[in-house]
């Protein structure tokens, strides 16, 4: 439901910018996509002139007359709608723009695929009552979806699923007087990540934090953020110790693991 209120806002906002009043926004914004096709790709600049135009576009429209007496959600849909058409736009010159986000993506896929053949839930401490493979399949599935989307949002909302479906989970099977909590959650979520191993997962986290709205990063997405951010970190350092192996071990699964994939 609270899928098609969005929709459903989305399009009252396309429908608002298609007035002849909102022609001066409508050039704006093109205007600003345009001045991104001549120069050479920056993240750090790109990510605080994107910032900032949503920051002065949201301020505008609220205080022009095609938004008067809207209510807040329809405001929100509103600023949701300009970052979700501009980043649209730019998504081909701002994502993955740099060589170290494709060999970063590179070094964690390849990470990940050989992780992934021997790794247990145990290797990462995860309680026997939480241990669930064949639930967490769904959890997989969500994260895969990122690569599909190109609005920071869209590609947040795949991260925000893959947790939720988590969290359900591991409350599901949690007993009562033993709720699980955020050392519970990180390690299922690392487990998970692994093995669905999304493609360009760096580049996309990357994206989220550069042009995702500050002002829409907070609370509950925020938080779940954070944890993904927290799981790529460990999976890029991941050695012996880290997953309760012994050295000698470890690296023999690993060559293992590489023999295979060859």
């Amino acid at each position: 439901m609270e899928n098609a209120d969005i929709f459903l806002r989305l399009r009252d906002f396309l429908e608002r910018m298609r007035q002849p009043s909102a022609a001066d926004f409508v050039k704006s914004l093109k205007r600003f996509i345009v001045s991104f096709s001549n120069i050479a790709p920056d993240p750090e600049r790109d990510s605080a002139r994107v910032q900032e135009f949503f920051v002065n576009m949201e301020a505008a429209f609220r205080a022009h007359k095609l938004w008067v007496g809207c209510s807040e959600e329809e405001l929100e849909s509103a600023g949701e709608g300009i970052e979700k058409y501009v980043m649209t736009k730019l998504f081909t010159h701002v994502f993955a723009s740099l060589p170290d986000d494709v060999k970063g993506d590179e070094q964690l896929s390849e990470k990940m695929s050989l992780i992934q053949q021997f790794i247990r839930p145990e290797n990462l401490d995860i309680k026997p009552i939480f241990q669930n493979e064949t639930s967490w399949l769904l959890a997989q599935k969500e994260l895969q979806k990122i690569n599909m989307c190109k609005a920071p949002r869209d590609k947040l909302a795949c991260i925000l699923n893959c947790c939720k479906v988590i969290n359900n989970l591991l409350l599901s099977m949690a007993s009562s007087h033993n709720p699980p909590g955020a050392d519970d959650f990180l390690p299922v979520l690392i487990y998970v990540t692994i093995k669905a191993n999304p493609p360009q997962l760096h580049s996309n986290l990357l994206y989220i934090q550069r042009y995702r709205g500050q002002s829409r990063l907070v609370g509950e997405a925020s938080y779940f953020f954070t944890n993904m951010l927290s799981a790529e970190c460990f999976i890029s350092n991941i050695n012996a110790s880290s997953i309760s192996l012994e050295e000698t071990e470890f690296e023999k699964n690993m060559e293992s693991a590489r023999a295979l994939l060859s």
